[in-house]
């Protein structure tokens, strides 16, 4: 715990002039909306297997002879599931004798402190979404942790960067060739709408989104105004792309990153277990050292890598 700037400024001690939780204030938190483009299943098997089916052709002219013709063939696919956790431990003691002793408490049991039910509420719990979106569904690439050594930021889970460049070295997913991206936004907005034309004529009315940084997002909302002017149905969060049923949609997690990709909601497939622990901590104490921690797995991945429709930027090397 860091109370040192608040003791230069305010001194050692603690006098009740009314201060209280109302003047804590934070920096916004950023929320975890990437997950809401994913199918959520919860599961218990933290590798998930499924085989894509298909048949090839089947019709043809008609004779008297018999003269079969197709074959059914499957290409498997598997998504991992991956442990997270958050160990978190701090003396409140160090409130007492400062403009936030509010926060402490006569019980010798400090778990029972409003500190632990603020720092939760207000900080522990949204600051985990924020990690997870942040640093793990997009960008995230696995790596087991040192023993006894805290994990490296972006090493939890293989993120959707990841996933999509796995299935890109497999030749299962087929990049869409955009050259790097137009930053004058009326130019982005053709740019994006070449995009649309280049996707699987069989998925061109597909109900999708077409998942971003927000930047890019941004940029695309503003070059949309300047191509088909204010008059537009324009309300500045949701744009469809023009003869399509293409959503833009900007993410926090995609932030510094280049790539756009889409696909059908139930193609994009994002596993769970123990799925309640990110709502959740347990608060524990030894002598007079508090311990909050809680643990689940997730995982993202594609069930069928051949719909998943990507620009060719950031491509593995």
């Amino acid at each position: 715990m860091n109370v040192a700037d608040i003791v230069t400024e305010f001194d050692a001690y603690y006098i009740n002039s009314g201060q209280n939780m109302a003047r804590l204030i934070q920096i916004l938190n950023e929320k975890s909306i990437t997950e809401e483009c994913f199918t959520t299943v919860i599961t218990d098997d933290t590798k998930w297997k499924a085989a894509q089916s298909e048949v090839s052709r089947l019709l043809q002219p008609f004779q008297k002879a018999w003269t079969p013709l197709g074959t059914v063939s499957f290409k498997p696919v598997s998504i991992d599931q991956f442990p997270f956790k958050m160990d978190f431990e701090d003396y409140p003691d160090e409130l007492e004798a400062t403009w936030l002793g509010f926060l402490a408490d006569g019980n010798l049991d400090r778990s029972v402190w409003p500190f632990i039910r603020w720092l939760t509420e207000t900080h522990i719990l949204p600051k985990i979404k924020e990690d997870y979106e942040l640093n793990e569904i997009f960008s995230g690439v696995q790596d087991d942790p040192t023993p006894g050594t805290a994990g490296a930021i972006s090493t939890a889970m293989n993120g959707i960067k990841q996933v999509r460049n796995f299935w890109i070295s497999e030749s299962r997913i087929s990049p869409i060739a955009t050259g790097a991206l137009a930053t004058d936004p009326s130019a982005f907005v053709s740019q994006i709408e070449d995009f649309a034309d280049a996707i699987n004529t069989k998925y061109w009315m597909q109900n999708m989104e077409l998942n971003m940084s927000q930047t890019l997002a941004k940029r695309y909302r503003r070059g949309y105004r300047s191509l088909y002017g204010k008059d537009t149905d324009f309300n500045g969060i949701k744009t469809t792309v023009e003869d399509t049923n293409l959503v833009i949609k900007g993410l926090p997690s995609h932030e510094g990153s280049n790539i756009i990709w889409c696909t059908p909601k139930s193609n994009a497939i994002r596993l769970m277990k123990k799925s309640q622990n990110m709502e959740r901590v347990r608060v524990e104490t030894a002598k007079r050292q508090i311990h909050l921690f809680t643990d689940f797995y997730s995982g993202i991945g594609f069930a069928i890598p051949e719909i998943v429709f990507t620009n060719n930027l950031e491509l593995p090397a």
